[in-house]
């Protein structure tokens, strides 16, 4: 940073004067409010009161007084129903803002909100409860937009419910016309998943009265939920309450709810509550003082810095303790720094939330501005992270179906491993299949750098998410482009061979919503403002291809029935033997090491290349003279569908077979 920058002298200051107690923000009690908020640099501070949320001015305005490096106000009235916001004098300007650590807003979220939480907590709430798994390998992660899961007119939610949170409290959704096929809540706990996804459902930059579609990664409110999917956006305490009736009917359901987090940048930077409260204190810039654009948003938030990390961790611990969140996935946790990451994972593990799911994503948008002694939260660094924080594994999206950036080029699945322009080799999924924690594997040694993460629980195994083309449109964009129905028969049968794969993979799995039935958004690969007929969940491909999600089930009871799958230690993955021949071809063992379940191996034989192969499948440990099928290119599941008499085979092309033996 340039010596005369003003910042030089700023940031070291104001780090100086962190704030360690847990009290910021508004402390509501029917007799009296206190207001805390940190601001060192500020000259004066006041408290704007307002009658409504719209309202043109204060009703009052009143001065705070500095205690400890924090600026307070304790107002003896009840304030129940009124909003609220800061005024600040920075270099001789009075700027205005909304509370950072304001619980609840009003409509827009442009003013905090005034209002008694005990209210908003719907019947049963202190009671509600949802066995957490104690590893991310345990966990079976559906990601959805919340407007994405009701908006569709073929399924039959209440129709004030559509694009709601409280569409995921009704229990008796069905497909139109096909009232035993179900849809919604009901198709989840049928599916066998454990936990969902939400995509941002925090406050974000929109107006709240529009229908405009937006996946919510322009963070406004961190600490209060998106009023646009309640019923009522301009009543503060409507999403709050609406938001906790959504996690108890999810929890009732046995299904955890992992919310998406986006702290690495904010929607605006001059106007964001961060800078007007304190001036380029939240946020990284460069040797001149400009902000930094790791986020590829124009600006990104600087975790290294003492209240930035506070900010986070209590914003986390915020949801976890008053919302009951289960998990969080973190939108380019690579911007984070790993000591930020680290003692959220302490501090939760302390508080009593060891089993709260940390998981992100292992890069960034741009470039990196975190410089030593300080180490960015991505693949590169992940054996600084603690156990206990999980990354996506890319490299086995990418090898499983072709790089993600390149439309028309495929991966294993198409047959496309090992061709001259191919980007990944059959090499690149095995690695993945491992959760990329051995170099050993049988027949062949792996490149060491293919050995990144410690052990499987630092990894999440996914082929699609929100982001990019939906699985079933990139296996289209990489077969010629048709989407023709004669080749949706193909098309199906490869994103079966790829679930078989995935929940035959280590590390905690994670499945965009709709990749079990071969969702379509039309090749939109970034669908993130586009129309909701674009976005929503079509419930009848759950019947038109309702082979295609029994598949999945049947995968999914597969995995919950063989512990080895699950394994969060390397003694699982130390044992797999492949016996892969060529490319495009995979065949493994995986012994039972665990001493667990009925079953003492399993086999996972996948030829996707348009021939048969012939296979014989190797193992360190003893090999059965007998194997049970339980899946083949028709069905999955524990239900046998045959037998193979010792251990070699020829396998159809286009044909997953998955053996298990007594």
């Amino acid at each position: 940073m340039n010596s005369t920058h003003p910042l030089e002298k700023r940031i070291p200051y104001l780090e100086d004067h962190m704030y360690k107690q847990n009290d910021l923000g508004l402390s509501y009690a029917k007799d009296s409010s206190t207001f805390k908020v940190w601001s060192p640099l500020a000259k004066k501070v006041w408290v704007n009161i307002y009658e409504s949320a719209g309202a043109e001015n204060p009703s009052d305005k009143i001065e705070m007084t500095m205690e400890d490096t924090v600026w307070a106000l304790t107002v003896a009235k009840d304030l129940k129903g009124l909003f609220y916001t800061y005024s600040f004098i920075h270099d001789e300007k009075e700027v205005e803002s909304a509370d950072l650590y304001c619980k609840a807003v009003g409509l827009n979220g442009n003013r905090s909100a005034i209002i008694d939480l005990d209210e908003t907590n719907p019947q049963g709430w202190e009671q509600d409860s949802f066995e957490q798994v104690t590893r991310i390998t345990d966990a079976v992660i559906w990601e959805i937009h919340i407007e994405d899961f009701s908006s569709d007119q073929s399924a039959s939610f209440a129709s004030e419910n559509r694009g709601k949170y409280l569409a995921f409290t009704e229990e008796d959704v069905t497909v139109e016309d096909q009232v035993d096929q179900p849809a919604g809540l009901s198709y989840l706990t049928s599916l066998g998943i454990n936990y969902v996804h939400l995509l941002p459902a925090f406050d974000y930059e929109n107006d709240e009265t529009l229908p405009a579609y937006n996946w919510g990664y322009d963070p406004k409110n961190y600490m209060v939920p998106e009023g646009k999917y309640s019923s009522d956006p301009a009543d503060p305490s409507s999403r709050i309450r609406e938001f906790k009736e959504m996690v108890a009917s999810l929890h009732r359901q046995a299904i955890g709810v992992v919310l998406d987090v986006v702290y690495n940048h904010t929607y605006s930077y001059e106007e964001s509550w961060f800078q007007l409260t304190v001036p380029d204190y939240y946020y990284r810039q460069t040797h001149d003082g400009f902000p930094t654009n790791g986020s590829g948003c124009g600006n990104e938030t600087a975790s290294e810095r003492k209240m930035m990390r506070k900010y986070l961790i209590d914003s986390v611990l915020y949801w976890v303790e008053e919302y009951h969140i289960d998990g969080f996935r973190f939108d380019l946790m690579g911007l984070h720094d790993v000591k930020t990451m680290n003692l959220l994972r302490k501090t939760l593990n302390e508080r009593g939330h060891k089993n709260v799911l940390l998981y992100g994503e292992p890069w960034n948008a741009g470039s990196v501005a975190i410089y030593e002694p300080n180490k960015p939260a991505d693949k590169f660094h992940i054996g600084d992270l603690a156990d206990g924080i999980a990354v996506f594994n890319d490299e086995y999206r990418d090898s499983i179906k072709g790089p993600v950036f390149d439309d028309s080029k495929g991966g294993f699945l198409q047959g496309a491993n090992g061709l001259e322009d191919s980007a990944y080799s059959t090499n690149d999924l095995i690695a993945s299949i491992l959760a990329n924690t051995q170099s050993d594997v049988g027949r062949f040694r792996l490149p060491d750098e293919k050995q990144w993460a410690r052990n499987p629980s630092q990894v999440v195994t996914y082929a699609s998410a929100h982001d990019n083309l939906t699985l079933y449109d990139k296996l289209v964009a990489a077969t010629n482009g048709d989407f023709s129905f004669g080749r949706e028969v193909e098309l199906i049968q490869l994103n079966k061979l790829h679930a078989a794969l995935l929940f035959t993979s280590l590390g905690g799995i994670f499945m965009q919503a709709g990749e079990e039935w071969g969702r379509t958004k039309y090749g939109d690969e970034n669908s993130f403002k586009s129309s909701i007929d674009i976005n929503l969940l079509d419930w009848n491909r759950t019947y038109e291809n309702k082979d295609l999600v029994s598949y999945y089930k049947g995968m999914i009871a597969i995995r919950k029935a063989y512990p080895p799958l699950r394994d969060d230690t390397n003694k699982t993955g130390d044992a797999v033997y492949f016996s892969q021949l060529h490319d495009n071809l995979l065949a493994y063992t995986i012994p039972n090491t665990t001493g667990e379940g009925d079953w003492t191996m399993m086999a996972v034989i996948v030829n996707t290349n348009g021939a048969p192969s012939r296979v014989e499948l190797k193992s360190s440990y003893p090999l059965p003279k007998e194997w049970t099928i339980i899946a083949n290119r028709h069905a999955a599941g524990l239900s046998p569908l045959g037998t193979i008499l010792g251990n070699r085979l020829i396998i159809n092309p286009k044909e997953a077979l998955i053996l298990v033996s007594s």
